[in-house]
């Protein structure tokens, strides 16, 4: 098979972003679009809040494939971003899948970025880049959550490589940046991931947060893992979680998310409905 004929076969995807907020609500401005990502329409199910679902239909992602999300949360705008399942990325025949996501956060806006799991499949070739854009009273909810293989089927990550980078930008300043590299041996050697096939970061940015709010936070702790949470700065709370089952992590960021919500965000928590499904 030639590059031609190779590159014909690969999702070249780009979806690009507005939240605008308005007098009763925030409103989804699509501004552009290209390949398979997509969103259908916003939800309101606490009215002021946009609730946006990101698709992608192929429902997974190969070595080749890159993926761009640009997301721009305009002035005083409210929005919870998620997807309607996990992101598979299936075994490469040796090119890497891009995935790049920009999320851009004006002054007094909020953005909940709280997608589902990552899995990736034995042989999975990934490099996936985050980067925020926040202003000092922005606030930024975010999760990520990897899994590594199918540990309920008992298939491990046997051979891959995953490169994952997240970083927050403050005013043009990078006040917090983080670089993973995972490949099979790290799954397997007890100085790296002690065998735990899932891994996941919780990143909030905002006011609102004090001591007696953050030993409540410890207290809190998984089933099935190992967790830790570490205020950076003031505004800036990192959570992170290791362990063996994506249901473990996704129980426990919800209640992390469902105490933080009214602290930085001012409003309840509102479990979107297709996380239930």
């Amino acid at each position: 098979m030639n590059t031609a004929e190779a590159s014909s076969q690969n999702w070249q995807a780009h979806l690009s972003l507005k939240l605008r907020a308005g007098a009763q609500k925030t409103s989804l401005i699509p501004v552009k679009r290209y390949g398979p990502l997509s969103v259908q329409r916003a939800f309101y199910p606490e009215q002021e809040t946009c609730h946006v679902y990101l698709l992608h239909p192929p429902g997974g992602v190969v070595g080749g494939d890159q993926l761009d999300l640009e997301v721009e949360a305009e002035e005083s705008s409210s929005t919870l971003i998620t997807t309607p399942g996990a992101t598979k990325f299936y075994l490469s025949a040796g090119r890497t899948a891009q995935l790049s996501q920009s999320l851009k956060v004006q002054p007094q806006a909020n953005l909940e970025f709280l997608p589902q799991e990552n899995i990736y499949f034995p042989g999975a070739q990934v490099n996936a880049r985050t980067q925020i854009y926040v202003s000092e009273n922005s606030s930024v909810m975010l999760w990520e959550k990897h899994c590594f293989g199918r540990p309920v089927i008992d298939e491990s990550f046997s051979e891959g490589l995953v490169v994952s980078t997240l970083e927050l930008i403050c005013e043009g300043e990078l006040i917090f940046t983080e670089k993973q590299r995972i490949d099979a041996l790290d799954i397997q050697c007890s100085s790296g991931l002690r065998h735990a096939p899932v891994i996941g970061t919780l990143l909030v940015y905002g006011d609102g947060m004090t001591k007696v709010h953050l030993d409540a936070l410890r207290s809190v702790t998984p089933e099935d893992g190992f967790s830790g949470v570490t205020r950076l700065t003031d505004k800036l709370l990192l959570i992170r979680y290791m362990g063996q089952s994506t249901i473990d992590v996704n129980h426990y960021f919800i209640t992390l998310w469902q105490q933080l919500r009214p602290l930085i965000l001012q409003r309840p928590s509102c479990i979107p409905r297709i996380w239930n499904t």
